[in-house]
């Protein structure tokens, strides 16, 4: 994730954590209390690294190489969070709205290209070399796995589905969040002006917007890691209104699905534990 804002509820559930810095970087390694645990519960968490890059793709991008290069075996899944803005409502998407969850199906560069006198040119239109997967050159856009996002989408209805019973209220955000699953976009400029919203959404027909995420579908599409991307949405995409952003509200709302996700991990299409040293004995 971007920020320690971002970071404000998951690195209190790190139990027995540690530290360690990277260039001025935060990476918490320590073990994810689950969601029960917020009922006195004590039980088994998962051994997660908390990575903290700072804002935009460079940053993310560079974090993220270092954790894979460093750590062995590879981890059996990236999962980024953090807050992003929902795009105004294109094609098949309902809209999302502030509070709501996004799940990325794809992610893309938005900003990657070249302006032209006939218009704006995307990098796959360009035949750019930006990244080669499985052969085929990516354009800038990457195709998370679908297997994935469907079976964390049945593990966060099934979480939602118990925190709606009395027993588990307390584990509910103040404002359960809707979930939503589809494109996204990544871009160094947050978008401030509606007409440029809506040029966007149409152009890449995306539910929101961050300036991290195809960074890091990037990343690990190139070690051939498994990614997945959860956010909270702390805003709507238009004429920049700062004072109506919910960034509290968003963190909260993608900080308990993260959790959910993570409680349920052995249910989600992953390698498993060992897999890969097995293999390269």
């Amino acid at each position: 994730m971007a920020s320690d804002v971002e970071a404000a509820l998951l690195a209190p559930a790190l139990r027995d954590r540690g530290e360690f810095l990277v260039a001025g970087k935060r990476i918490l390694v320590g073990e994810l209390a689950p969601l029960t645990s917020e009922l006195g519960l004590r039980e088994a968490g998962r051994r997660v690294a908390l990575a903290i890059s700072g804002l935009d793709k460079v940053n993310a991008a560079h974090l993220l190489t270092c954790l894979l290069q460093a750590m062995k075996p590879s981890p059996r899944l990236v999962l980024q969070t953090g807050i992003a803005g929902a795009l105004p409502d294109v094609g098949e998407f309902s809209p999302a709205a502030v509070g709501d969850v996004v799940v990325a199906t794809h992610e893309a560069y938005s900003d990657t290209g070249s302006s032209s006198p006939k218009g704006w040119v995307s990098a796959k239109e360009l035949g750019w070399p930006l990244a080669e997967v499985d052969g085929v050159e990516s354009g800038g856009v990457f195709s998370l796995d679908g297997r994935l996002v469907a079976m964390a989408l049945r593990v966060m209805s099934s979480a939602a589905a118990r925190a709606n019973e009395s027993a588990f209220a307390a584990i509910r955000p103040e404002q359960h969040p809707r979930v939503f699953a589809g494109p996204c976009i990544t871009a160094s400029q947050v978008t401030g002006v509606t007409a440029h919203a809506q040029v966007l959404a149409e152009r890449w027909q995306a539910l929101a917007e961050s300036m991290e995420g195809a960074a890091a579908a990037h990343i690990c599409a190139l070690y051939g890691v498994p990614f997945m991307e959860i956010r909270g949405i702390s805003n709507l995409v238009g004429d920049r209104d700062r004072e109506r952003w919910q960034v509290r509200r968003a963190v909260a709302a993608g900080s308990w699905a993260v959790r959910a996700v993570v409680d349920s991990l052995d249910l989600l299409p992953l390698p498993t534990p060992g897999a890969e040293a097995a293999e390269e004995d």
